[in-house]
């Protein structure tokens, strides 16, 4: 069973001090984002033209589903920057961050080298080839807002889990080396 006990010694804590409110302000920015497509019900989806978007269903599930998403991750980010407690099991926290954390972070990166190929003329309508779906300055603009959201959220999210991963994963070497 993996032990994901938080030292709660500031001294100790390698964070700054406004890391763990600026994930938790990413976190909720990224679900009322969702939010506000289901409100907009494919009218105005973010990196594709007014009007072209998912509507219905298509529209509501997946965002709802990434909305969830953010209440975990809400509760990933509370569990691993504060005292233990008891809620929930220690496994899940960790399949939460050493799963989502690194997705983010591979989410941010594609978004750099993306932005670098369309930039340079490399690749004109990007790494996704959006030439039918992204032809409108909405498009073009709200993608490119969308992509920076996800390399600040990277960022924010790796200084604000990325010592208590470091923990975890001593504790696990130190124990797999005692067996």
């Amino acid at each position: 069973m993996l032990d994901t006990e938080v030292d709660t010694d500031e001294s100790a804590d390698p964070r700054a001090a406004w890391v763990v409110p600026a994930a938790y302000a990413w976190v909720a920015g990224f679900g009322l984002i969702h939010v506000g497509a289901i409100i907009a019900n494919g009218e105005y989806a973010a990196g594709i033209d007014p009007g072209k978007g998912d509507s219905g269903l298509s529209c509501v599930l997946p965002n709802a589903v990434v909305i969830a998403i953010c209440v975990v991750a809400g509760g990933v980010i509370h569990r691993t920057t504060n005292p233990p407690q008891p809620l929930v099991p220690p496994w899940t926290v960790a399949a939460g961050s050493w799963v989502g954390m690194p997705l983010l972070v591979v989410r941010g990166a594609l978004t750099v080298v993306d932005e670098a190929v369309r930039l340079t003329g490399v690749m004109e309508y990007g790494l996704f080839n959006q030439k039918e779906n992204a032809t409108s300055d909405w498009a073009v603009w709200s993608g490119r807002a969308i992509d920076a959201y996800f390399v600040v959220g990277s960022v924010v999210m790796a200084k604000a889990l990325g010592p208590w991963m470091k923990k975890t994963r001593r504790k696990l070497g130190r124990r797999n080396s005692a067996v």
